[in-house]
């Protein structure tokens, strides 16, 4: 019986590690059709806390997002967890460009635009 294996990968915003048997399989997994390993992006761990939330169920892929030292989650927990920490600064750029509402409520009609008319 093959052994299995944790591998990590930097994806986007977030670090994320797969149980599998072969790289070929945590490539499959992640859906990434090009080498990470070769590229450096993805390698082999021995990260106690990787290895735990990735043997829980093997081949389901967690992830954290990278640079937190906090526990690896599933998606739906890690999208959470990276909504909270960016909760407040995203609610203060929405404030900021926000448009004006008109005072019934409703959108202002767009008027034509005004045709160049060419003389010969």
């Amino acid at each position: 019986m093959p052994r299995i294996k944790v591998f990590t990968a930097d994806l986007g915003f977030y670090e994320a590690a797969v149980a599998t048997r072969s790289r070929k399989m945590a490539l499959a997994h992640w859906g990434v059709p090009r080498d990470l390993f070769r590229e450096g992006s993805a390698q082999e761990t021995n990260d106690p806390r990787a290895v735990e939330a990735a043997m829980r169920k093997v081949g389901l892929v967690v992830r954290r997002p990278i640079g937190s030292s906090g526990p690896f989650e599933e998606r739906a927990e890690a999208e959470r967890t990276l909504l909270k920490k960016l909760g407040a600064r995203s609610s203060k750029a929405k404030a900021r460009n926000a448009k004006p509402v008109r005072k019934s409520g409703l959108p202002a009609k767009r008027l034509p635009a005004k045709r160049k008319t060419r003389r010969r």
